[in-house]
């Protein structure tokens, strides 16, 4: 690591202008020492740009929605989940009561991958969730909110697969949209 020069915090007799002096110490100490300490010259001035798209689920809704043609999905049948990058996979926490018979025919689950704004739509069947009921995993099954935990993954030779630990590998690939 290259030695830092050592420097004068105010050179010369301290004035009225002392604020101009510290500025210039300030703009010198970061362009000469800060980059060696950090090990990366190029990274205090050059700014993070990242091509990410921020959707919530209102958004995605009102988007999906505008695809269909009509009002199809709601904020009460529609799951949304935005892709974890670090494990590649879509997580969520379905209600349980949702599944039951009488409460709805469908669950909208919608996609989001923020890096290229793509929004996938995977239209479930409540039949098939309780018919699989035991290959998925229930988190707080014997409490007063129990949900099924969904971790559907994003690699190519798994996709829409639910990865969870306890899980049994269902796919859900069957229910994506165009």
């Amino acid at each position: 690591m290259p030695v830092a020069k050592s420097f004068n915090y105010f050179p010369g007799r301290c004035c009225h202008s002392s604020a101009v002096h510290w500025g210039r110490f300030a703009a010198e100490f970061v362009r000469e020492c800060a980059p060696p300490l950090s090990g990366r010259a190029d990274t205090l001035n050059t700014p993070i740009h990242r091509n990410v798209i921020k959707l919530d689920k209102k958004l995605a809704i009102a988007r999906r929605n505008q695809d269909l043609g009509g009002a199809v999905l709601g904020v009460n049948n529609t799951h949304f989940a935005v892709l974890d990058h670090k494990r590649n996979i879509w997580w969520f926490d379905l209600p349980v009561p949702r599944l039951q018979v009488g409460q709805y025919e469908w669950l909208h689950l919608l996609l989001h991958t923020p890096e290229t704004d793509q929004l996938l739509h995977l239209k479930v069947t409540t039949v098939f969730m309780r018919d699989h009921m035991e290959g998925l995993e229930v988190r707080n099954a014997d409490k007063r909110k129990p949900t099924v935990s969904l971790e559907l993954s994003a690699d190519k030779d798994s996709f829409l697969k639910d990865m969870r630990p306890k899980g049994s590998n269902l796919s859900f690939a069957g229910f994506l949209q165009k």
